[in-house]
């Protein structure tokens, strides 16, 4: 594959996370419906007082369109990318692990004789770039979720969050 097929696929993954960037923040708004916007911490093992048993209906969940539109209305068009910044780290970390890694063991593994690969080394040379790629993409992966989660959240939260992120990081 080379230099040049290596950073063609990383800024092709690139170019595809952030296209479907505003997709996965819908689905993660999606799937935080119901959730209280800050968590309140409880023990895992709480015991249920007589005052606890009253019925909480959650809200009725709204589909992929609605939940695109509220974000649009409340805070802009451009909402729709937030967090694209961990989006395109992590597919320069994942998509450029996983290829390159694959194209050294394919290159390794093949046969000089036949210049063939047998199919179980390259589904192995696959399983293992897989694996190596995502376990160096997670941690942009959870940060990419948490900023898209973040528009949940009330403004004075994220400000404080960021600026000890900001002071963490000096």
């Amino acid at each position: 594959m080379g230099l040049k097929g290596f950073v063609e696929g990383g800024v092709a993954s690139i170019v595809a996370g952030c296209s479907t960037h505003p997709l996965d923040l819908i689905k993660v708004r999606m799937q935080l419906q119901g959730e209280p916007a800050v968590q309140s911490l409880r023990p895992a093992l709480a015991f249920h007082t007589a005052a606890s048993h009253h019925v909480h209906l959650p809200p009725p969940r709204v589909g992929p369109v609605s939940v695109g539109l509220r974000i649009i209305q409340q805070d802009g068009a451009a909402a729709l990318f937030s967090g694209v910044s961990a989006t395109v780290l992590r597919q320069t970390l994942y998509s450029t692990t996983r290829m390159g890694l694959y194209d050294i063991l394919k290159t390794k593994w093949t046969d000089p004789n036949t210049n063939n690969m047998p199919l179980m080394r390259k589904i192995t040379a696959g399983l293992i770039a897989g694996g190596v790629g995502a376990a160096v993409g997670n941690p942009a992966d959870v940060a990419m979720v948490r900023m898209q989660a973040d528009g949940r959240l009330p403004r004075l939260s994220v400000a404080i969050t960021r600026a000890w992120w900001t002071q963490l990081l000096r």
